[in-house]
């Protein structure tokens, strides 16, 4: 492990890596103050610097014994490195969703941080907003702010010619509203 760690200090590219890791996370981190967003950006990003690291150890590990075992062949031929990226794939998918919706919960839980990334992951169906712009004869625009508290959920065909094929069968459905007064420039 002590040269695992030295090579990754040592080696430009690894060093690279590891910087622009720590620098996107550092990036991410929604701040309310510059300490909170290094000590927060420098946690996170190392927590998934460690995980790299610990995935790889392991896939190589378990990709070599599996390699010596099925094939018998070692290290760094075509079926170890088949067997370590899947083994990579997989668990960095499963790692690295952990880590980020900790992060997440962490940081609007506690520090009220995140709401809108933390929330998006929820695809909650309700609530949805959107601009409705018009430009008029003279080319203003204007910006109609609309939201919708509750999305109808049943359709019903209305059988009309011209207008709207559905119309909203969902009596808990809301009407799109104006979410502030229109924006004229």
């Amino acid at each position: 492990m002590g040269e695992a760690v030295s090579k990754a200090i040592t080696n430009p590219m690894a060093v690279f890596w590891i910087l622009l890791v720590w620098g996107g996370f550092l990036m991410f981190t929604d701040v309310h103050s510059k300490r909170y967003r290094i000590i927060a950006g420098t946690l996170h990003g190392l927590t998934h610097v460690l995980a790299v690291f610990f995935i790889g150890w392991f896939a190589t590990y378990v990709s070599v014994k599996l390699s010596l075992y099925w094939f018998h062949k070692g290290f760094f031929t075509p079926h170890q490195l088949l067997i370590a990226a899947v083994i990579i794939f997989v668990l960095g998918w499963i790692v690295g969703s952990i880590v980020m919706g900790v992060y997440l919960f962490i940081s609007l839980n506690i520090f009220k941080r995140h709401s809108n990334e933390a929330f998006s992951a929820l695809a909650c169906p309700d609530w949805k907003n959107f601009l409705r712009l018009r430009i008029d004869a003279q080319g203003g625009l204007t910006i109609f702010p609309i939201g919708i508290r509750r999305v109808a959920r049943k359709w019903k065909t209305t059988g009309a010619s011209d207008g709207p094929g559905y119309v909203s069968d969902d009596s808990k459905a809301t009407p799109p509203e104006l979410i502030e007064q229109p924006i004229s420039i």
